[in-house]
């Protein structure tokens, strides 16, 4: 690649960014903690594995405190159990599922599955 070629490829990365950037704050300059949960989610190993996007939804939000926000999320998944289940026994029944969604200064520090599975750590609670 040329210089002008690479110099276009980082204007485009950098303007993918701050587009990516500003979805995720609201119009006052705040990050938005209900779309940042749901993209964790979305992203989370149980979701990937066999969720279903049209379930995904926000049952609630609240703010603890300042910079802390826990939001509630719900979906469904085609199978039974937690994680990426390849090569595991698994029922093929529909499965609800609760997620906590726990947001410090924009970043996930918790993400807790039915009050029984550690998300970001893959091991039960």
């Amino acid at each position: 690649m040329n210089g002008k070629s690479i110099f276009i490829v980082l204007m485009i990365c950098l303007g993918i960014s701050s587009l990516i950037l500003a979805y995720s704050r609201n119009s006052i300059g705040n990050w938005n903690p209900e779309e940042i949960a749901l993209e964790a989610v979305r992203r989370s190993p149980t979701f990937k594995w066999d969720g279903m996007e049209d379930t995904l939804k926000v049952v609630d939000s609240f703010k603890l405190d300042e910079n802390t926000w826990v939001v509630v999320i719900s979906f469904t998944c085609r199978h039974s159990g937690y994680g990426d289940r390849t090569g595991k026994i698994v029922l093929q029944v529909l499965t609800e599922h609760k997620a906590e969604v726990k947001i410090v200064n924009g970043f996930v520090v918790e993400l807790i599955l039915d009050n029984a599975w550690d998300e970001l750590d893959q091991k039960p609670l």
